[in-house]
């Protein structure tokens, strides 16, 4: 039973220390009780500022506004929106495909095998295992358990494959969808990253198509992966991102 934490480490009530490797699913970016967002946070309260006005605009949220996009690819920052801020993250991926859906005029999703995006009626729709007449599974590269039983590159170009056929093949049964959502590394398939060739090939899969690219960084925003976004690392610039 957890009573103290601070940075790495959580002491139980038995005071032993721990090393926490889970950091609240991976919403503690920094740890815990970490000094500059308790400044942060010591700040707001000390201030009076109001800690609750539905969705009118305050001087907190616009600063946070303000370093959110400075920190966003440049190519999706000069013309991003915010949808809404939520309490979870399942609820920041119903939202992007309720915005896929309304700006493409489109219902199907592509998602991948292996996803994990919530565990609301949509976001458990595109998460692996689901069953869903309006979601169709693509193939998520990985050596281990590699779909082709290729691995390696070959596996990722094979998968690759798979999806422009399935969206090209008048006779595969699927539709042009209204997006595609990806994480770049997926977690509760395994910590499973993406290769950087692939993750750029699904964008440019999806543009050609006029399909809107989801890119999830729940799990791996924040620098969670050693760069501030994921999808850094391959380069890539999502339509949306889904963010906590």
């Amino acid at each position: 039973m957890p009573v103290r934490a601070r940075g790495l480490t959580i002491e139980g009530a038995d005071g032993r220390r721990y090393l926490d490797c889970l950091s609240g699913a991976g919403s503690l970016a920094l740890g815990h009780n970490h000094p500059v967002v308790l400044e942060a946070i010591r700040g707001v309260l000390d201030s009076g500022a109001p800690l609750h006005v539905l969705d009118l605009a305050t001087p907190v949220k616009d600063a946070f506004t303000s370093e959110l996009f400075a920190t966003l690819p440049r190519g999706l920052a000069d013309s991003a929106r915010i949808q809404f801020c939520g309490p979870a993250g399942t609820d920041a991926v119903e939202a992007a495909l309720k915005l896929v859906r309304t700006a493409t005029g489109r219902e199907g999703l592509l998602a991948f095998s292996g996803a994990y995006h919530g565990m609301t009626a949509g976001a458990l729709a595109v998460s692996g295992g689901a069953h869903s007449a309006r979601v169709t599974r693509l193939p998520y590269p990985q050596d281990y358990r590699c779909p082709f039983g290729t691995g390696g590159e070959q596996g990722a170009r094979l998968a690759a494959r798979w999806t422009e056929t399935l969206l090209d093949d008048p006779k595969s049964g699927v539709r042009t969808p209204a997006g595609m959502i990806v994480e770049p590394v997926q977690g509760e398939g395994g910590v499973i990253p993406a290769p950087d060739g692939w993750l750029r090939r699904m964008r440019e899969i999806t543009a050609d198509r006029d399909i809107p690219f989801i890119a999830d960084e729940i799990q791996t925003g924040v620098g969670r992966t050693g760069a501030f976004w994921a999808v850094e690392h391959s380069g890539v610039v999502p339509d949306v991102m889904v963010l906590s």
